[in-house]
């Protein structure tokens, strides 16, 4: 387990190395999917490997966790650590962070039963709750300023560019070069 002095160190290395070089905090993540058979989905990014499915109530094999519960968790986790890594800048000792989310879905959107539902989510709810012996309004300062630079957030509470390609292939044909999608 890393202490807060630790935490903080690297902090401070890696926001002095990005403002005197921006290059340095400028970079694309590249994140695979392949299914071949079935509905268990190989995710590869860097050296991480995870296997995403859907459950057997809608055609899938229930291998792993769904790509909501993903997302979901990606969300609650991302906001957990941000809450530990600035209260680390900000020497505030914070002991327990627990974050909880609830998403409202209406599976007529997703299942296209209905064009005026949203496939995602409806709304969505979170609640922090943190343990500390800092004074409450610190503690708050800490998360608020947690929420403002949280990348996943972010991404959750304003509109994202995303581009498109397909890529399309005959059943006996291979994809075009570097399109294949393997690591």
């Amino acid at each position: 387990m890393q202490s807060m002095e630790f935490t903080k160190e690297a902090l401070e290395r890696s926001t002095k190395a990005v403002t005197m070089r921006p290059g340095v905090g400028q970079y694309t993540h590249k994140n695979s999917a392949i299914i071949e058979n079935g509905t268990a989905c190989l995710v590869q990014e860097k050296k991480f490997n995870m296997i995403v499915d859907v459950p057997s109530s809608i055609g899938g094999g229930g291998n792993g966790p769904t790509p909501g519960a993903l997302v979901r968790s990606a969300l609650t986790s991302c906001i957990a650590i941000g809450v530990k890594l600035w209260a680390a800048r900000a020497d505030i000792q914070i002991d327990f962070v627990d974050v909880q989310l609830e998403a409202d879905v209406d599976a007529r959107g997703e299942m296209g039963v209905d064009d005026d539902i949203a496939p995602g989510f409806l709304d969505t709810r979170l609640k922090i709750s943190a343990r500390s012996s800092a004074p409450a309004d610190e503690v708050e300062a800490v998360i608020a300023r947690s929420l403002k630079y949280s990348p996943l957030f972010d991404i959750f509470s304003n509109e994202q560019n995303i581009r498109l390609t397909l890529d399309i292939a005959e059943a006996d044909q291979n994809f075009a070069e570097g399109n294949s999608g393997h690591a």
